[in-house]
């Protein structure tokens, strides 16, 4: 079954002529480019699925053969009251509005994150009507997806665009959006993200929702490289770097990755003592655009080079820049 949420697998796991047929599917994608989705047609950079038993666990081999999903360790929330005030919080300068049929989406700028982020289901969050954003002189810094609905209760989403996180506009906004969700007629207000998103976390929890329950959800990169980053950012989360700077110089090599990997890359060589490797890999997040430097430079991987004169040289001019 496919949904807007990821596709599901249940049921028989041993029915052979399912299993192949479901291989070749996945084998096209990958290797063909033959995306297929049949809810979102735009939705072809990736295939997420959940899994009802460990039996489906066991088939993973047969029907992903040349290409092993990834698991991701998810945490699922709800909300049915506010805990935090937003009424006459929003700062001067900020707008809220509502993502309808009545939102003029030309007349707003998108940062890059944030127009990637809704580009592939927009006309979808636009006809059900309950998600809102936050603009600041005319730019739209955070979004709150209208992800789905089913009966009383309804799903969000939602991104803070890089350079505006940290300062409470991302709960502000969200503490609106379910707010209105509630007076409109919803009962619940789910709420996912991965286990290690700590900063949604801390929204969530912020806003008012409790944790539900964990899961795992799976996921299967079409795109190598980017499978390589994904598979790379687990092991930077387990804190095995080494294994991690294998994956990310691999996907390096296969192609283009999304911005973040230089930052975790970077991260990780610190961890060795590779002051030239990490600074190159900062360097490139720079020239690409990366704006969320504060949590970079404070991690504790970069405690590891942080008396170094060129990565102290590198922080001073990122500083004055900035």
């Amino acid at each position: 079954m496919a949904s807007t949420e990821g596709w599901f697998l249940a049921g028989n796991s041993h029915n052979e002529e399912f299993n192949q047929g479901l291989k070749v599917l996945i084998q096209d994608m990958i290797l063909k480019k033959q995306f297929y989705s049949p809810v979102n047609p735009n939705f072809l950079s990736y295939l997420f699925f959940h899994i009802d038993s460990d039996e489906w666990r066991k088939t993973f081999p047969e029907i992903f053969d040349i290409r092993t999903p990834l698991p991701s360790h998810r945490i699922h929330f709800s909300c049915n009251k506010i805990s935090l005030e937003w009424k006459n919080k929003i700062p001067n300068g900020y707008d809220l509005h509502q993502i309808d049929s009545t939102f003029a989406t030309e007349s707003f700028e998108f940062p890059d994150d944030i127009q990637e982020w809704i580009e592939s289901n927009l006309e979808d969050q636009v006809r059900m009507g309950f998600g809102k954003c936050l603009v600041h002189r005319n730019k739209v810094v955070v979004w709150i997806n209208a992800d789905c609905e089913s009966g009383d209760e309804c799903e969000i989403g939602i991104i803070t665009t890089a350079s505006y996180r940290m300062k409470g506009l991302g709960a502000l906004t969200a503490a609106a959006t379910i707010d209105h969700c509630l007076s409109i007629g919803f009962k619940t207000v789910g709420w996912h993200c991965d286990n290690l998103n700590y900063g949604s976390i801390a929204v969530a929890e912020k806003v008012g929702f409790t944790k539900e329950r964990d899961y795992v959800h799976y996921i299967c990169m079409f795109d190598e490289a980017e499978h390589y980053a994904e598979k790379g950012m687990r092991y930077f989360y387990q804190s095995q770097y080494g294994k991690a700077i294998e994956d990310f110089e691999r996907a390096f090599k296969l192609g283009k990755v999304p911005i973040w990997v230089y930052v975790l890359a970077a991260r990780s060589y610190a961890t060795q003592y590779e002051v030239d490797k990490a600074l190159r890999n900062l360097r490139e997040a720079q020239n690409r655009g990366w704006k969320n430097w504060d949590p970079v430079l404070q991690s504790k991987e970069m405690e590891h080079i942080q008396d170094n004169g060129s990565f102290v040289d590198f922080t001073k001019t990122l500083l004055d820049e900035v």
